[in-house]
Formats: structure tokens, sequence, C-alpha cells
């Protein structure tokens, strides 16, 4: 009996090596070929929100306005902080729809952006 228990561990040893060896080997393909993993797609940077710019031009008269002397709040267009000159214009100016509000404070932007140029 004693050399068939020998004889049957020598069997199950050689059995469990060659089962480590191919599962080994299996596990190595396996690694070895499989595709790569996905990576997460880049994340695109959040757009940056223009500034406000102030605007020192009245939308409604075209005439400069003193900062000291300016009339009622500024109010916000877009990215424009419009200013005005007199009591009048922040009444009228919210009379207009908002394209013609945005259209109206583009157009002092320019105006008050070409005086500033103008003066170097």
């Amino acid at each position: 009996m004693g050399k068939t228990d020998k004889g049957g561990q020598e069997f199950v040893m050689k059995k469990t090596a060659l089962f480590s060896t191919l599962l080994a080997a299996l596990s190595v393909s396996v690694a070895v070929a499989a595709p790569p993993a996905k990576k997460a797609p880049a994340k695109k940077p959040a757009p940056k929100k223009p500034a406000i710019v102030d605007v020192w031009t009245c939308p409604i008269t075209g005439d400069k306005v003193d900062p000291k002397m300016q009339a009622g709040k500024p109010v916000v267009v877009g990215h424009y902080r419009v200013h005005f000159c007199c009591g009048g214009c922040p009444g009228a100016f919210a009379k207009l729809s908002p394209k013609e509000q945005l259209a109206k404070a583009e157009a002092a932007y320019k105006k008050d952006h070409e005086s500033k140029t103008n003066k170097s």
C-alpha cells in the first residue's frame, strides 16, 4: 500500500504542478493579449466667461459719461456695464428690447473704445 500511495501522491503533485503552470501561462497570455484599458476622454476646460466691461458712453445719447456725474445705477447687458449721462436715459434704455439694448451697449462700447484709442 505504501508504494501506491506514494505513486498516487506523485501523480497528484505532477498534475497540480502542470495545472499551475498552465494557469500561469494562460494568465500571462490573457494579460498580454487583452486590449488596452480605455482612457476616459479628456475634459474640455469650461469656457471662460467674458469679463464685465464698463461703458462710459451713454447708449441713448452717445455722450461721454462723467463717472462723478453719472445718472442712476449702471445696467449690465451681456458683458457690458452701461452707465448713463442723465436721469432720462435709464428709463429710455429700459423700454428697449433686450436685442436693442445689447446693440446699443455694443455701439456705445465701440464709441467709448474708439475715443480712448484715438487719444493715444
